[in-house]
C-alpha cells in the first residue's frame, strides 16, 4: 500500500553580517550555518510538518557534519511505509534510537509541527504548555574585534536586551577582563552579565579566572571546564562561589541524572540538538523541575524554523531564562515568522510552530517520492 506520507530533506547555508560571525572556544570561527530541513507531507490530510537542525555542530553533538543529513534520511526510510499518524509515530519510536540525536531531533521537530497542525493547536500547547506573546531572553556577544563587540552590543541594547552573555576563554584572561569591564561600564550596575567559556579551561585555571572575572558582577559562568570532566565541573561548582552552568557537557541520559544528583548546585543549558527533539528536551526540563535544577532554554545559532520550535519548547517549560537569539540577524534565512523586540522573542499564535519556508533558498537532498 502506498504511504500517505512524503518526506523531503533540504539544506541551506545561512550567514550573519560581517562582524557578527559566531566564534566560540568550542566551535572556532563559523563562516556559515549548515542547516538541514525536513518537510513531512501528509497527503491525506493536506498538512505538512517542518523541521530544521544545524549540521555543523559536531563540537556539541559528536555527530560529524557530513553524517547529519544521511542519518536523518536513514531514519526516514525506516518510516517510509507508515499508513497512519499512529503508525508514523510508532515507526519513529521503534527506529529512532538507532540514529544520532541530531537526526532524531530533525524528524521529531517536524512530527511535532505536523501533529500540532493536525490538532489545530500551537506547538507549545501540543508539548503541554501554552502559547505566550513573547519569551524573554538574553543575547550573546561573540568573540571578535572590540569594534565589532561594541557595534553588536549597541544593536542588542536597541532591541531591548538587558541580559548579556560574553564568550570568554578564546584570547587571554586580560582580553576577557577588558571586554567585561567595557560592557559593565556601558550597561551599568543593574545589567545582568554572564560569561561562557565553552569548556576552555582546566579546573585550576577555571577557579583562578572566575575569581578575576567575578569582580564585574557576573551572574553565572557557563561550561567553565572541559566537556566530560565531571569532577572538574563539580569542584568549580563547589568552590567558585558562583552559579555554574553545564552546556557542552550535558549530552547523555547519564549526564542528566548526574545534574539531578547534584542537588541544584549545577544549572543546565537545554538544547534540542543535544536532547534529540522538542518533546525530548521538554521531558528533560520537567525532570530538572522535579529535582530543583535551574535551567536555561537555549538553542544553537540556527534559522528561524529551528528557533521557533525551541521557543515553543520554552513555552512548555518554566526556564529561568530563554537563550533564543539564534536567528537574529541572519541575512538569508528561508524561515519567516520569528521576531525580536523588547528583549524577547516571539512566534505567531497559529497551529504548529508558526514558521513558513521560502523554497528558493533550499537545495533538495532527498525526496521519498523520487
Amino acid at each position: 500500500m502506498l504511504s500517505p506520507y512524503r518526506f523531503r530533506v533540504y539544506e541551506a547555508f545561512l550567514a550573519y553580517p560581517v562582524g557578527q560571525e559566531i566564534h566560540t572556544a568550542a566551535s572556532g570561527r563559523v563562516a556559515a550555518l549548515h542547516e538541514v530541513f525536513l518537510a513531512i507531507e501528509d497527503r491525506s490530510a493536506d498538512l505538512t510538518g517542518l523541521g530544521e537542525v544545524r549540521a555543523n555542530i559536531e563540537f556539541i553533538t559528536g555527530t560529524p557534519e557530513a553524517d547529519v543529513a544521511p542519518s536523518a534520511i536513514g531514519l526516514l526510510k525506516e518510516m517510509a511505509r507508515a499508513a497512519s499518524p499512529t503508525d508514523l509515530a510508532a515507526r519513529f519510536a521503534d527506529a529512532s534510537q538507532r540514529f544520532p540525536r541530531i537526526a532524531r531531533a530533525l524528524v521529531e521537530n517536524a512530527l511535532v509541527d505536523l501533529e500540532a497542525k493536525r490538532k489545530g493547536v500551537t506547538a507549545a500547547e501540543y508539548l503541554g504548555g501554552a502559547w505566550r506573546a513573547g519569551v524573554p531572553c538574553n543575547q550573546c556577544v561573540f568573540w571578535g574585534s572590540d569594534v565589532d563587540m561594541r557595534d553588536n552590543l549597541e544593536l542588542y541594547l536597541a532591541l531591548g536586551f538587558r541580559k548579556i552573555k560574553l564568550r570568554v576563554g578564546i584570547g587571554s584572561i586580560e582580553d576577557d577582563e577588558r571586554r567585561l569591564s567595557w560592557i559593565r561600564g556601558r550597561c551599568g550596575a543593574d545589567f545582568a552579565l554572564a560569561v561562557d567559556a565553552n569548556g576552555a579551561w582546566a579546573v585550576d585555571d577555571a577557579l583562578q579566572n572566575i575569581e578575576r572575572l567575578r569582580r564585574y558582577g557576573i551572574t553565572y559562568v557557563e561550561q567553565p571546564t572541559h566537556k566530560g570532566d565531571w569532577p572538574a565541573l563539580e569542584r568549580v561548582a563547589r568552590d567558585s562561589g558562583i552559579d555554574v552552568m553545564i552546556d557542552e557537557g550535558l549530552q547523555t541520559d547519564e549526564d542528566v541524572a548526574r545534574v539531578c544528583a547534584n542537588g541544584g548546585r549545577i544549572s543546565a543549558h537545554l538544547k534540542i540538538a543535544k536532547a534529540g527533539g522538542a518533546a525530548a528536551v521538554v521531558a528533560i526540563g520537567r525532570a530538572f523541575d522535579r529535582h530543583g535544577v535551574s535551567y536555561v532554554m537555549g538553542q544553537m545559532n540556527e534559522g528561524a524554523l529551528a528557533t521557533a520550535i525551541a521557543v515553543h519548547a520554552g513555552m512548555a517549560l518554566e526556564p529561568r531564562l530563554g537563550e533564543l537569539y539564534g536567528a537574529l540577524g541572519i541575512v538569508n534565512d528561508p524561515g519567516t515568522g520569528v521576531t525580536y523586540r523588547d528583549g524577547a522573542v516571539s512566534v505567531p499564535d497559529q497551529a504548529g510552530v508558526g514558521v513558513s519556508l521560502r523554497p528558493d533558498i533550499l537545495a533538495l537532498l532527498w525526496d521519498s517520492a523520487a
